[in-house]
């Protein structure tokens, strides 16, 4: 199954603002000052797809699980040093072939894996700006990023990654096993101008207790 992502314009989180930063290389009309990063090309599935709220939703996602799916856990899968996907490292600013700080987790309700997030940060920030990520434990990030109104997150990018994709290899590497392809969001936290990238990709159970739960 081929990759392919992207950005929507319509999906930028506005309320929050967009750094010149992120909008550079997502290249919006009046901001060109770096090109569109591939894979992440294309716009979110259709407003009619089950998943099209789940990636769009510009709030917490771990508020958004609570609220819909019952109480969830954070099960951390890793937690370390690591060398960072391309345009993962260009994103935080990280140069080539340097190690960034990884932080993985999976979130599930009863037992049941919804979400495989996957979080990156520079090693120098780690001990600055976003110090609090490395004492979260198996607290949500949420936890960090949405408690403070100083923390500000830039537009949402999708992406449909399938078996070749770095990602991918990543959720099979947490002990999950992951249909053929798989809906993928990510976005760029700030604080204090620094800069922590959080992806996160939505497994197909997500769907299942919503069904249940008729909602």
């Amino acid at each position: 199954m081929r990759s392919w992502c992207g950005r929507s314009a319509g999906y930028e989180v506005s309320h929050l603002g967009l750094s010149a930063r992120f909008a550079g290389i997502i290249r919006t009309p009046d901001v060109t000052t770096r090109p569109l990063l591939k894979p992440w090309i294309t716009p979110p599935p259709p407003a009619h797809h089950p998943l099209h709220p789940w990636l769009v939703s510009a709030g917490s996602l771990t508020a958004r699980i609570t609220a819909h799916l019952g109480p969830m856990r954070v099960d951390v899968r890793f937690q370390g040093a690591r060398r960072p996907a391309r345009d993962e490292a260009r994103l935080i600013g990280l140069s080539e072939k340097r190690l960034a700080h990884v932080r993985e987790v999976v979130l599930s309700v009863d037992g049941r894996p919804l979400v495989f997030a996957h979080s990156i940060a520079t090693p120098r920030d780690l001990r600055g700006a976003w110090r609090a990520v490395t004492r979260l434990g198996t607290r949500p990030l949420a936890a960090a990023l949405f408690a403070d109104r100083r923390v500000q997150r830039e537009a949402l990018q999708f992406c449909h990654i399938g078996r070749h994709h770095y990602l991918y290899k990543r959720v099979q590497n947490a002990g999950l096993a992951p249909p053929s392809a798989l809906w993928a969001r990510r976005s760029l936290f700030e604080f204090r101008g620094k800069p922590l990238l959080v992806t996160e990709v939505f497994l197909p159970s997500i769907l299942q207790p919503d069904r249940a739960r008729g909602r």
